[in-house]
């Protein structure tokens, strides 16, 4: 009798979970997707001097005119740097060089170097956030500008390839809408 036990409670567990075993998988509800039309553009060229967007162009062109002695005086530095580089392997070359000569040089190059960095690091602080103040308003307006653009043509995403790089292989050319937007940007920021 005690070995009938368990194999009676084996068999009324077993028929316990047969009805759940036999139950059928739910199926998953599809969402169906009405198609959605897509663009891109290509905001690389929105600097374009000839074609781009004009304000964003004249802004740029600004930034460059008021950082550009900032920018003649990092090149005059880089361009010193390298002739004492040069000096210094001329130094280095001969065999009977001056040690002294070479340690001055090489102490006058790392301070050179040290001023480069700090300059060019100051430099581009600055130019960061000056940029920031000068295109960051016509950023915003191209943005909101961009939404518009799209809901008139009804366009449920648009793509900015400059962004995305290698990301596309492949588009229809008729899908740019860049030179579209420029003009539709132009005419409503002159």
């Amino acid at each position: 009798m005690k070995s009938l036990r368990p194999l009676c409670l084996a068999l009324l567990a077993a028929a316990l979970v047969a009805p759940l075993a036999a139950q059928p998988a739910k199926t998953p509800v599809l969402k169906i997707v009405e198609p959605a039309r897509l663009a891109y553009i290509n905001s690389g060229a929105f600097l374009d001097p000839a074609t781009g967007i004009k304000q964003l162009v004249k802004a740029a062109q600004g930034l460059d005119l008021e950082f550009s002695n900032t920018k003649s005086e990092l090149s005059l530095l880089q361009e010193k740097l390298r002739t004492l580089v040069g000096e210094l392997q001329k130094l280095g070359a001969d065999p009977v060089a001056n040690a002294k000569a070479i340690a001055d040089k090489q102490a006058t190059g790392q301070q050179m170097q040290q001023e480069l960095q700090a300059k060019g690091q100051a430099f581009q602080e600055a130019y960061g956030k000056r940029a920031q103040e000068v295109q960051g308003p016509i950023g915003a307006d191209i943005g909101k500008e961009l939404r518009n653009f799209g809901k008139e043509r009804d366009l449920a995403m648009i793509f900015d390839i400059a962004k995305l790089g290698e990301a596309i292989l492949d588009a229809k050319p008729e899908l740019d809408l860049t030179g579209e937007f420029i003009s539709y940007f132009n005419a409503r920021h002159p």
